[in-house]
């Protein structure tokens, strides 16, 4: 018995792209984001029971596990989705587990990216775009035992389908749109900010992960705020529940920057009581890295000048 369901993606591009597009998908409030991984949580219906708390890990295959080419069901993906389930009956946790995991999975076939759903034994179902999902029957392994069963030549084969082809689809690069970074401890929140003010899904960073990191966020959740119609879920939850503050504590500790992207510039503007002369801009192409010290840089100023 696992205590975890697997589904793996063939997404084209980076994790930061992946997961941004499957918070979208699952209308998550807000994620977490490291260098290894990316975490979220799904509460109560259609996930789960009323007190079950699914947690989600996104991270990049394990090679060492899963192989290459058609060595296993799951090598020709590029990122797995691990899923735990808490806070339910042990008795009927498996079951429970597998249940949510399918839920996930038969959202997640709106990405319209080949999937695989499956444990630490089993294949349970897969999904190719144009073909549809297919089940497998109870027993079927994801190792090379079952090949004759799970085997997908536009997938597994030696010539792949150019649709599902390994190239990478160019990073974000915004050119326009807005968000907020909110600071509490080290703890980043980049809230993105459509016409009508704050939207989800939030991505959450420590400071110490990095600026290429932090600007690979940025603009991941700058493209996220200009849809025609972002997710309008209210993020201030999850910005001061991830923090452990009360909104009114976070209100009071946080400082905050808006940074938008226009005219071919990057700007980033102290909000509240700041000095406006903290204000930066920095014209040219989006640079993750640059973006993400600039805002890194501008959040040290303002701990310097807040008062103690």
């Amino acid at each position: 018995m696992s205590s975890t369901v697997q589904i793996c993606l063939r997404h084209p591009g980076d994790p930061a792209a992946a997961m941004a597009r499957i918070a979208v998908a699952l209308d998550v409030p807000g994620y977490f984001a490291s260098a290894d991984e990316f975490a979220f949580t799904l509460r109560s219906d259609p996930w789960t029971t009323p007190d079950g708390v699914l947690s989600v890990d996104l991270s990049a295959l394990d090679r060492e596990l899963y192989g290459t080419g058609d060595d296993t069901a799951f090598a020709p993906y590029d990122f797995e989705l691990s899923l735990e389930l808490r806070n339910v009956p042990a008795q009927a946790r498996q079951e429970l587990l597998e249940r949510a995991g399918r839920a996930v999975f038969d959202r997640l076939t709106g990405l319209n990216v080949p999937l695989a759903f499956g444990d630490g034994t089993d294949l349970f179902a897969d999904f190719l775009p144009g073909r549809g999902v297919r089940e497998f029957p109870p027993g079927v392994s994801w190792d090379e035992d079952a090949r004759d069963t799970w085997f997908e030549p536009s997938l597994h084969g030696s010539r792949p389908a150019p649709s599902f082809d390994k190239e990478r689809t160019s990073p974000a690069r915004p050119s326009h749109g807005a968000v907020r970074v909110y600071e509490t401890d080290g703890l980043l929140q980049i809230v993105p900010w459509g016409e009508a003010g704050p939207v989800t899904p939030v991505a959450s960073v420590r400071a110490q992960a990095g600026p290429a990191l932090l600007g690979r966020l940025l603009a991941e959740e700058l493209e996220r705020s200009t849809p025609p119609s972002p997710q309008k879920n209210d993020p201030w939850p999850w910005v001061s529940g991830t923090a452990r503050l009360s909104p009114e504590e976070y209100a009071r500790t946080a400082v905050s920057i808006d940074v938008r992207v226009a005219e071919g510039a990057v700007q980033a503007v102290p909000l509240g009581a700041a000095d406006d002369a903290l204000a930066e801009r920095r014209p040219g192409p989006w640079d993750d890295e640059a973006a993400g010290e600039l805002v890194l840089r501008l959040i040290g100023r303002l701990r310097a000048h807040a008062p103690t």
